[in-house]
């Protein structure tokens, strides 16, 4: 299955009837398509989806009849992803890089 992000506008006066509504949805809202997360966002976006669908014409149907029909969604745009690595149970991040300098070269 193909993971999706969706990033949603919601109408200022409707964020909360919107967001109560979006919560509501059922774990499998449409055939083939499995919600993981809904995220509260902070920036030009209020609301962000995390789900999966089984081919691309089931996302868009499921965006389209279920998530735009939602009333105070205003904007909705979607990106397909795909996961770098999943961590097993207990398993700490991996460690960042930092990043090195290369030394200067000296004029001589």
């Amino acid at each position: 299955m193909t993971e999706y992000l969706v990033l949603l506008k919601l109408d200022q006066g409707k964020i909360v009837k919107a967001i109560k509504s979006l919560r509501d949805l059922p774990e499998n809202p449409s055939p083939g398509v499995n919600l993981q997360y809904l995220m509260n966002i902070f920036g030009t976006w209020d609301v962000a989806m995390w789900f999966n669908a089984e081919n691309p014409n089931k996302a868009v149907d499921f965006i389209q009849k279920k998530i735009t029909g939602v009333s105070g969604v205003v904007d909705a745009y979607t990106v397909s992803t795909f996961p770098n690595r999943k961590l097993q149970q207990g398993q700490e991040p991996a460690p960042k890089t930092e990043a090195h300098e290369e030394p200067e070269e000296s004029e001589e």
